[in-house]
């Protein structure tokens, strides 16, 4: 293996979401001599690729340099890969499975060291749906890489953080920030791991300085572990009352399969709701060791602050806008989620562009 000072050129594929994240701490670090953003050349929708232009530019304002690919193939991820030591991947739910393919062109470019996209949970095995879960493509490429890329050279590390409530969006696991009301699946008891965008970054940043520590190896990280009721009583100041609905599993199950069955996207919120209150939220489930303690320097944001810092967020927003002065406010576009779109296709259909949208300000059309 390579010692530290040979990893000195890091790529992320990917420069939307944590990947726009991952990019700038990179960056900010000073610790890479090169560090490039691994891209699309289109996304096939024009409001996306004027974004992606808009972020490519402000990136190249940066110093990350630009590589587009045109195609998911081995040989267009080869050329992307080119004088790169490690690749850090940042691609949606939808992508997770071309990432072998990525894996393969690492490894024929000279790559050091892949991280896959997980900062998430699991893949456990829903005993509740019968189908498979949509990480599960997450195990393949696992598999891949222990069994096919090692060998051939490449480590690789898998990194999970529980759920991002700051990327996730609070309302697709029912909590309306602005209202101060929430609707609950099930009893609410069951403990999920959450851990903020910032420390995930921060996290990720950190492990990619620590290459002979870190690399081979499964990394759990949790900035804090907590049930939906204390989120519920976050924001709504109680876990119970008239702010409050609470709807069974059956029901949920229900309504899951009919949003799914029409490709509606609110199919997402409530197996995301359904995913928490089964356990398969918690990053150690099966009661593996957190690695905490290997990262002394970060204190991570627990959920109750994350929720409280979007509620003073969602608050200022809702002020503006009734006072006139939204124009004046920088507002993030929302976008189809790509778990949202994965879990729509669960069934085995596949999901048609105009659908109607994966969030939403209200909970009545979930359930």
């Amino acid at each position: 293996m390579s010692s530290n000072a040979a990893y000195s050129r890091i790529a992320v594929v990917g420069t939307g979401g944590y990947g726009w994240h991952f990019l700038r701490a990179l960056v900010g670090s000073k610790h890479f001599a090169t560090v490039r953003a691994v891209t699309r050349s289109t996304a096939g929708n024009k409001q996306e690729d004027e974004e992606k232009r808009l972020r490519s530019q402000e990136l190249k304002g940066m110093g990350v340099q630009i590589v587009e690919y045109a195609d998911i193939s081995v040989k267009a991820f080869e050329e992307a890969f080119k004088d790169i030591d490690i690749v850090i991947s940042a691609v949606g739910v939808a992508g997770v499975a071309d990432q072998i393919p990525m894996v393969d062109g690492a490894v024929l470019a000279g790559v050091k060291w892949f991280i896959p996209s997980e900062y998430g949970v699991a893949d456990y095995q829903s005993m509740w749906m019968p189908f498979a879960s949509p990480l599960a493509a997450k195990s393949l490429v696992r598999d891949h890489l222990a069994a096919v890329a090692r060998p051939k050279g490449l480590a690789h590390t898998i990194v999970y953080t529980g759920m991002a409530l700051d990327y996730l969006d609070p309302r697709a696991i029912g909590l309306q920030l602005e209202k101060r009301t929430a609707t609950l699946v099930g009893r609410g008891g069951t403990p999920a791991t959450f851990t903020s965008i910032h420390d995930v970054v921060r996290l990720v940043v950190e492990i990619v300085k620590r290459p002979q520590e870190m690399q081979n190896r499964t990394i759990r990280f949790a900035g804090s572990t907590a049930n939906m009721r204390d989120l519920i009583k976050v924001v709504t100041g109680s876990n119970r009352g008239e702010h409050l609905r609470i709807i069974s599993i059956d029901e949920a199950k229900e309504r899951f399969f009919e949003l799914a069955r029409s490709r509606n996207t609110k199919a997402f919120h409530v197996y995301a709701r359904l995913l928490i209150e089964e356990g398969l939220a918690q990053i150690s489930r099966c009661n593996e060791p957190l690695d905490n303690a290997l990262f002394p320097t970060i204190s991570p944001e627990s959920v109750h602050k994350t929720l409280e810092r979007l509620m003073t967020k969602a608050s200022a927003a809702a002020t503006a806008a009734s006072c006139g002065g939204l124009a004046d406010m920088k507002v993030a576009p929302v976008h189809r989620s790509d778990t949202a779109k994965s879990v729509t296709d669960g069934l085995g259909k596949s999901y048609k562009q105009g659908g109607p949208s994966a969030l939403s300000s209200s909970d009545s059309d979930t359930f």
